[in-house]
């Protein structure tokens, strides 16, 4: 999902001090836990049906959350990119989903000169493409059925990985912003999931 996003907007890096976490995370999933749905499915449950229902409602999970993810990480990178003066319109990428660009957000100016995005999906939670992302690991694992803890495990994995970045990001920005991080947490008051956490 990383990788997608900066494809997408490709003059945005990802920040140096987490380039080795994402480089690492990136590895561990592409040689580890990608695959465990499918080789779960193809080499020990085999087919799987679930009630008409079930399929429909996770489907519609997987497609919110990832509705989230998409314009949450657009949102971020157009608003810098617009601060830049480098944002161009890219009609031909794909998918092209409402809410990806806001119109006039509103921010919190830092002393040290950058922009705190308080608005769109930011105005609810400051990590809540994290969430997002969960739920899209989560329901990949539960279209395979409860007959195991196999498809899981990458859901596990960056369970833990994504609290622990989220954790780790919280307080680098505490050190870097100061009393213009406590300012924008009082705006902002959850950190992964509006009104719960």
């Amino acid at each position: 999902t990383h990788t997608h996003t900066h494809t997408r907007t490709p003059n945005i890096p990802p920040p140096y001090s987490s380039l080795f976490y994402l480089t690492l995370t990136q590895i561990l999933q592409f040689l580890c836990c990608n695959i465990f749905q499918s080789v779960y499915l193809a080499k020990v449950a085999g087919p799987i049906e679930h009630s008409t229902p079930y399929t429909v409602g996770l489907f519609i999970f997987l497609l919110c959350a990832y509705f989230v993810w998409d314009t949450a990480n657009s949102q971020k990178n157009h608003f810098r990119m617009q601060e830049a003066g480098t944002y161009v319109r890219r009609p031909f990428a794909f998918p092209q989903l409402p809410w990806q660009t806001l119109k006039n957000p509103q921010y919190i100016q830092t002393d040290r000169g950058s922009k705190l995005l308080i608005s769109g999906w930011w105005q609810f939670a400051r990590k809540i493409h994290y969430s997002a992302d969960l739920c899209m690991s989560l329901s990949w694992g539960l279209i395979c059925g409860f007959g195991s803890w196999i498809p899981f495990m990458y859901f596990a994995f960056f369970f833990s990985h994504l609290t622990h970045r989220g954790l780790r990001d919280a307080e680098r920005c505490a050190k870097k912003y100061g009393k213009d991080w406590d300012r924008y947490c009082d705006k902002v008051k959850y950190q992964f999931i509006p009104y719960i956490i």
